[in-house]
């Protein structure tokens, strides 16, 4: 299985019944394509950096779930139609997840912990891999041009 993460932007005026009816789609296709919701975070509104449908700010949802990858059309096709969401992203975070319930406990542990990751994760996607070089490669020395 992979590991998704989908990232999604909702007019500021929705009402929580609004935005509780988009989560459920979301929840109902990855639960119908046999995938498995990981981690569901509220960055809350927030000022868009342009001005999308005349809004100016907008609330912010993170959904981090596992799946084959054919749930991802089908949520991104749910996301254009609606007149309620702003902008959506959806990323591979990770193309092979072999033990999945430890990445389900992990999940559980980042999102009781608000979504923030603590210096000791075992996640390499947060921190650096070695002393001096950040995930990318480079080091952090090195003048940016």
């Amino acid at each position: 299985m992979r590991e998704y993460e989908f990232v999604y932007v909702i007019q500021p005026d929705a009402t929580a019944e609004r935005e509780a009816e988009i989560h459920q789609r979301i929840d109902q296709v990855v639960s119908d394509h046999k995938g498995r919701l990981l981690l569901r975070d509220d960055w809350g509104k927030r000022r868009l950096a342009y001005e999308i449908k005349k809004f100016q700010k907008g609330h912010y949802f993170q959904v981090n779930f596992l799946g084959l990858g054919k749930e991802i059309a089908e949520i991104e096709r749910l996301m254009r139609i609606d007149a309620d969401v702003l902008r959506y992203l959806s990323v591979q975070a990770n193309d092979d997840v072999r033990d999945i319930e430890t990445r389900v406990v992990e999940a559980a542990k980042r999102e009781r912990a608000g979504g923030v990751i603590d210096e000791d994760d075992d996640d390499a996607r947060f921190r650096s891999d070695d002393a001096g070089r950040d995930r990318y490669g480079r080091d952090d020395d090195e003048d940016e041009e």
